[in-house]
């Protein structure tokens, strides 16, 4: 692993003891358990590149990220845990984010930076949870941008660079905060039922458990497994890229049979993998589908930077004896109808005691994956020989939760793309990952240039088979989609 250093251009890691009083002049708020899920995993951060043409100025842009922070508060913020161990986010004496410039040598260059910086873990406690590398050059720079998902999402990131880019080119401009949301204020509000009722008695019996021998988890324990998990495993990616003809050209396609380009890649991926890797089986055979629920909310709610965003969980089975165009019509009906309910299943968190779901989604499920982790603190020691602990179990039955794939497409962004002397050429967007779901995809698409990322964590001791594996997802992906003539070896084309 990198070493973690402290000075202007490098790492500062502060580890000591934890605070656990809330300053109210830098107080943004409490954590909701869904944010929370995702402090210490290490497949928890959501990353984008945007590709930029023009000559960027290294000191006029990191100007110009002093006033964003302001701007969109938790890009700035840390994490705090008060008496009770509740999290809250606040502003006070936190560092400035990690920003970097290096001088562009290769087209690829921005995947080697981001499998560099993916693997070093954030400091919820010191903040912030994002960090920037500019990769330079006089006439097009790629800009990496990496967050950790409790305090971001793939819009969020469009609109930080977007509003990057604009105080960058108009820095005297007034300029308005935008104070975080919470999402479970936007999300559906269910009457009874009974599996809402089933699942606060089991909840309810789990935290009962949990209290009698509680586990709290700091930054030394996140390190131990992060780093473990990051020496198993790489993060890598394969993309699926159109120019703005072929968008045009697979718009008009899918108009003529009434899906959208989203619905399409996604069914054209299912069936791919089907073709080279096999059927889904058991409880791969469901999709979650994130969504912005910026854009789905009944209540109005500005460009924040946070995590915004709905999910609903489904059932799907690609059906080989109708035709791809048919099977997407089906996946299409579906994505709408859930989305346009709001639907957010697979966004809900029960209410837990406040550690339960800091073992539960960030130490329980990774204690077969990377055992060696758990020597490497007392802590973990600990939690690892408790074989009876509530968390195990329930880490046990998530997994029969797993779907197939978790596509989250961004779609066309309604952004500018010229700033000045400044433009964006593209932008690739990378959600969460996970080693127990087979596609992982990301799609965004500014100025008809789409790209679509199948990402995943690749076994170091597997050389490239599992990038082999996924080139040919994505080759046949295209000839699904009508473009098999852009079918390549390589992952990046």
């Amino acid at each position: 692993m990198p070493a973690i250093n402290g000075s202007k251009n490098k790492r500062i890691d502060m580890i000591g003891q934890k605070n656990r009083t809330i300053k109210t002049s830098g107080y943004i708020r409490k954590l909701s358990n869904l944010e929370r899920m995702y402090l210490w995993s290490p497949y928890s951060d959501v990353s984008m590149v945007a590709r930029i043409k023009g000559n960027i100025s290294e000191e006029k842009l990191c100007s110009a990220l002093d006033v964003v922070l302001q701007i969109h508060p938790l890009a700035g913020a840390k994490v705090v845990f008060d008496d009770d161990y509740n999290a809250w986010f606040s502003t006070d004496n936190v560092i400035k984010p990690f920003f970097k410039t290096v001088k562009m040598t290769s087209d690829t260059q921005w995947l080697e930076e981001l499998q560099h910086e993916i693997q070093i873990p954030f400091n919820p406690e010191t903040g912030p949870m994002i960090r920037f590398v500019l990769i330079h050059s006089e006439t097009v720079s790629d800009l990496v941008v990496i967050c950790n998902h409790s305090i971001c999402d793939g819009m969020s990131l469009v609109y930080l660079i977007r509003d990057l880019l604009d105080i960058y080119t108009n820095p005297e401009q007034e300029i308005k905060v935008i104070n975080p949301v919470n999402i479970n204020d936007f999300l559906p509000k269910g009457g009874f039922s009974l599996q809402s009722a089933m699942m606060k008695l089991v909840m309810g019996n789990a935290n009962r458990k949990w209290e009698k021998n509680p586990y709290y988890f700091d930054h030394n324990d996140a390190i131990a497994v992060q780093e473990s998990y990051w020496e198993k495993y790489k993060f890598n990616t394969v993309l699926l890229e159109l120019e703005p003809q072929e968008t045009k050209f697979l718009l008009k396609q899918c108009r003529n049979k009434g899906v959208s380009i989203g619905s399409a890649v996604i069914a054209a991926f299912i069936a791919a993998h089907e073709d080279i890797v096999g059927p889904f089986v058991k409880n791969q055979k469901q999709l979650w589908v994130p969504f912005d629920m910026r854009r789905h909310a009944t209540t109005s709610v500005d460009d924040v930077f946070g995590l915004c965003i709905g999910a609903p969980r489904f059932s799907y089975t690609y059906n080989a004896k109708k035709t791809f165009w048919e099977n997407a019509a089906v996946l299409h009906k579906e994505i709408h109808k859930r989305v346009s309910k709001l639907d957010s299943h697979t966004m809900e968190t029960p209410d837990s005691h406040p550690t339960f779901m800091d073992a539960l989604s960030s130490f329980a499920l990774l204690k077969e994956v990377v055992p060696e982790a758990y020597t490497k603190t007392e802590n973990l020691k600990r939690y690892f020989q408790d074989e009876k602990n509530i968390t195990f179990s329930f880490a046990k039955k998530s997994k029969s939760m797993v779907p197939g794939a978790i596509p989250s497409n961004l779609g066309p962004l309604d952004v500018p793309e010229t700033y000045a002397d400044l433009q964006i050429d593209k932008m690739i967007f990378f959600p969460v990952i996970s080693d127990s779901v087979p596609l992982n995809l990301g799609g965004v698409s500014i100025g008809d240039k789409m790209v679509f990322s199948l990402s995943y964590p690749e076994p170091r001791d597997m050389g490239n088979n599992m990038t082999c594996e996924m080139i040919q997802i994505r080759n046949r992906a295209l000839k699904y989609l009508g473009f098999p003539d852009k079918a390549s070896e390589n992952a990046i084309v």
